[in-house]
């Protein structure tokens, strides 16, 4: 079954100077970002994202609390947010690469800014329109080389995959909200946090 899922690299580092509890060292993974994710997965991603936003005159030596860590990512004028999109066909799975940023999700609907796509490097994933279809490719391996088999998206199925990735990206805000609440005890501070969020994903533009 082909599909678009939010997914986040797992298990290949650990933040130790992340105020709340992480995804420990261990199994490399993708893991999904949906209404399912777990609160160690959640802690992970926005560990990542309140590291890009922390003010220049913050005391890097410090841990920062989990609401002042929070407050960053609320008030912050430019967030990333260190995820991807994995296209799957049900055999074969193509991952986004490292440094990968969800904030471009949508861009996969665009014809005119898709292929050229920053989706990450080591490997380095591509698009390709075709006659057919998406071919999503896991590497720009030299013509020649071997490639692993690319993800066919046809024109037609991909507007609901998209709508499906945007109701998945929907579900993990949700959750990250009941985080964050259960964390500071502060609904508006997780209103704030997820509103953000929000924006730069551009889910309700």
């Amino acid at each position: 079954m082909t599909a678009l899922r939010a997914v986040v690299e797992l298990g290949w580092t650990e933040n130790e100077d992340a105020p709340w509890p992480v995804e420990p060292l261990g199994e490399y993974r993708w893991g999904p970002l949906d209404s399912t994710t777990t609160a160690a997965v959640i802690g992970t991603v926005m560990a990542a994202t309140a590291d890009w936003c922390r003010p220049d005159d913050s005391d890097y030596d410090s841990v920062p609390t989990a609401a002042e860590a929070l407050r960053w990512i609320a008030d912050s004028d430019y967030l990333v947010i260190c995820a991807g999109v994995q296209a799957s066909d049900g055999t074969t799975t193509v991952n986004p690469g490292c440094c990968c940023e969800l904030n471009d999700w949508h861009g996969w609907a665009d014809p005119r800014r898709r292929s050229a796509m920053w989706l990450g490097h080591s490997p380095e994933p591509w698009i390709e329109d075709t006659e057919a279809g998406l071919m999503v490719h896991q590497d720009k391996r030299p013509e020649g080389e071997a490639r692993q088999s690319p993800v066919l998206i046809t024109t037609a199925e991909l507007p609901q995959l998209l709508a499906d990735l945007r109701t998945d990206l929907l579900g993990f805000l949700a959750a990250v909200e009941r985080w964050a609440v259960g964390l500071t005890g502060d609904p508006r501070l997780a209103a704030a946090v997820v509103a953000n969020i929000d924006h730069h994903l551009g889910l309700h533009p």
